[in-house]
C-alpha cells in the first residue's frame, strides 16, 4: 500500500499536537504538586524544564510510568522531594528527552517515536518548548478528527489496520517470548 501524502505534511500544516496552555513542572517541584498537575490538567506526562537558565530548556519528562514506579518500588513515603530526586528512582534507562519540531513531516515524526519508543515527543525551537505532539494526539487526528477537516481523515481505516497488525504482531511476540520461558 502506498505511503498517503499527509505523511509527507509537517505538524504544523496537520495542526498535530498541543501548541497551547502546555503543563509542565521546574526540576524543583514537589512531587505531591506534579501529582495534582496530572490530575488537574488530565495529562500524562509533564516537561521538566530547567527554569534556573535563560533558555528554559527541558531536561527530562515526568510520566505517569514514573509515578507508578515509584509505587511498585514503595518509595512514595515522602510527597515533598522534589521531582528531581523522584526520577532518580527510575528504573528504566532514560536515554533523554526526544525531540522534534513542527517543521518535520507526519512520517519522520511516526519513526522517532516508534524508534525510540516513546509515546511523545517535545516540539522545540531553538531549545525553547513550543509544544507536545503524542502518540494519542496522532492517533486522534488519523482518526478520530470528523472528516472534511484534514484531507487525511479518510485514511483513518488505514492507520486503524496498521494498529491492528502492530497488536497481533505484539502479541506474537508476546507469546513467543513466554513460550521461551517456560521451556
Amino acid at each position: 500500500m502506498p505511503m498517503p501524502a499527509f505523511m509527507k505534511q509537517t505538524l504544523e500544516e496537520l495542526s498535530v499536537g498541543t501548541y497551547t496552555n502546555i503543563a509542565y513542572i521546574h526540576l524543583d517541584t514537589p512531587l505531591i504538586t506534579a501529582l495534582s498537575v496530572f490530575t488537574h490538567r488530565r495529562v500524562s506526562a509533564l516537561p521538566v524544564i530547567n527554569h534556573k537558565t535563560t533558555s528554559c530548556k527541558v531536561v527530562d519528562i515526568y510520566s505517569k510510568f514514573d509515578v507508578i514506579n515509584l509505587a511498585a518500588e514503595k518509595t512514595y513515603n515522602n510527597l515533598d522531594v522534589t521531582v528531581t530526586q523522584a526520577l532518580r528512582h527510575r528504573s528504566q534507562y532514560f536515554e533523554g528527552v526526544m525531540k522534534c519540531n513542527k517543521l518535520e513531516t507526519l512520517e519522520t515524526i511516526v519513526d522517532r517515536i516508534v524508534k525510540a519508543e516513546v509515546h511523545r515527543l517535545v516540539v522545540d525551537d531553538e531549545s525553547h518548548i513550543v509544544g507536545i505532539v503524542s502518540l494519542s494526539d496522532i492517533l486522534q487526528a488519523l482518526v478520530l478528527t470528523p472528516a472534511g477537516k484534514h484531507t487525511f481523515c479518510k485514511f483513518g481505516l488505514y492507520f486503524i489496520v496498521l494498529i491492528k497488525l502492530l497488536q497481533i504482531n505484539m502479541s506474537h511476540k508476546h507469546e513467543v517470548s513466554t513460550c521461551k520461558h517456560q521451556i
